[in-house]
């Protein structure tokens, strides 16, 4: 019996080496971190302002955040709410989030307290993780709505010792950029103490490749947000198209990736939340766009892969022009 292949005249214009058909996915987002522990312990896995942290570190941390996470009371199933901006304990969260087999609901934390209330309202997350510069709002929902654990992050404690006290100088500079960064906040579990436990045992049940792992919402360009939601197999299989679409990024070959995107945004988090720890990359994390900063990294740590969005595109590629700093070392670009 001959079985009927259709035209595919979309191929010809596929790049030389991407192929037209891939495998099947299979186990769940949290095999590729383990799987890049697992075959390059010692690699740079995150870069945070300098500091770095190996494949063999990160997995400890989810593994602890897991635990922690637990003994709060989030089991499989549960929404867990995710309100940060790219720094390592984002990853460590999503990741341990996911471990449970609880489901990562993505937030933008600039919105405002009402939009973020919307959210909420949809989801009905009774856990959540949030940068402390945005915990005020979310103490501000309403009795019905209220979060039952709310963890606070502070990014500073993921920067250098020597970064964060320079934050500390009282000079004019380092206050704003402390007071963008963190605040005190009061009636919430610390992040520390969630990654202070003992690490989760192996033989907790793990989540399927047809579970739900994450809701993320939609932009909202023709109306309110919506949630859309993704299972671990939607999101394999993201991973496994944006490695078939860079043949020339080999996994475990010092891969650096630029985390310049927001990883609350469905872009970001597939290209550098999932993909780049696929490819057992450095992942270097910026909390918000700012070129300067981009540049700095640049003259130690050229990007490999470097996803864009215009406006970012063109005010990066200006102030490279006007300092005289070269990204002939980035190999592809999005």
């Amino acid at each position: 019996m001959t079985t009927f292949v259709p035209p595919r005249p979309w191929t010809a214009s596929y790049a030389e080496g991407v192929p037209e058909d891939l495998d099947e996915v299979a186990g769940s987002l949290v095999d590729i971190v383990e799987a890049s522990a697992r075959d390059y312990p010692d690699a740079p896995a995150l870069q945070f302002f300098g500091r770095t942290t190996s494949y063999r570190d990160l997995q400890a941390a989810i593994d602890r955040a897991a635990a922690g996470l637990k003994a709060l009371g989030v089991k499989a199933g549960d929404p867990v709410a995710i309100v940060l901006p790219n720094c390592p304990q984002h990853i460590i969260a999503f990741y341990a989030v996911l471990r449970l087999g609880a489901v990562a609901v993505e937030h933008n934390p600039l919105y405002t307290p009402r939009e973020l209330r919307k959210q909420f309202e949809d989801h009905g997350a009774k856990h959540a993780i949030v940068w402390n510069k945005v915990v005020a709002s979310v103490q501000e929902f309403p009795a019905d709505l209220a979060v039952t654990n709310l963890v606070s992050v502070d990014v500073t404690r993921a920067m250098p010792a020597l970064t964060r006290f320079a934050l500390r100088l009282p000079v004019a500079k380092a206050r704003e950029s402390r007071e963008a960064l963190t605040t005190r906040v009061r009636g919430t579990v610390t992040w520390e103490s969630v990654v202070g436990y003992s690490p989760l045992p192996s033989s907790h049940p793990r989540p399927s490749t047809d579970d739900l792992a994450i809701i993320q919402y939609t932009s909202g360009t023709t109306g309110t947000p919506k949630g859309a939601s993704l299972t671990h197999r939607n999101l394999l299989a993201n991973a496994a198209q944006a490695r078939a679409w860079v043949p020339s990024i080999t996994r475990g070959n010092g891969c650096v990736v630029y985390a310049v995107l927001p990883m609350f945004h469905a872009y970001g988090l597939t290209l550098c939340l999932t993909f780049a720890m696929s490819m057992g990359a450095r992942l270097v994390l910026f909390p918000k766009f700012d070129p300067d900063l981009v540049l700095e990294v640049v003259k130690k740590h050229p990007a490999t892969f470097l996803p864009l969005v215009p406006p970012i595109a063109d005010r990066l590629l200006k102030a490279a022009t006007a300092k005289g700093v070269s990204l002939a070392g980035i190999e592809v670009a999005i």
